[in-house]
């Protein structure tokens, strides 16, 4: 699925940055920003995986295994 707010992106970055055009740079700001924001208000990387209650004298080990379903 194409995505316009990276095709921006990507022609800020090229026209703006690398070519010298103001209107693109400013497009590509804007691009970047919704981005930023996108991500900011995402609760898709938030996820319960375990509740449980610990007894005293019980421990607790996290650890950060790669995520292989992306």
């Amino acid at each position: 699925m194409p995505d316009p707010l990276g095709y921006l992106r990507r022609q800020a970055i090229r026209r703006g940055i690398m070519g010298g055009s103001r209107a693109w740079l400013i497009l590509g700001g804007v691009a970047w920003g919704l981005r930023l924001l996108s991500r900011m208000a995402s609760t898709r990387r938030l996820r319960t995986v375990l509740v449980e209650e610990l007894r005293p004298g019980e421990s607790l080990h996290i650890s950060h295994l790669p995520d292989d379903s992306q």
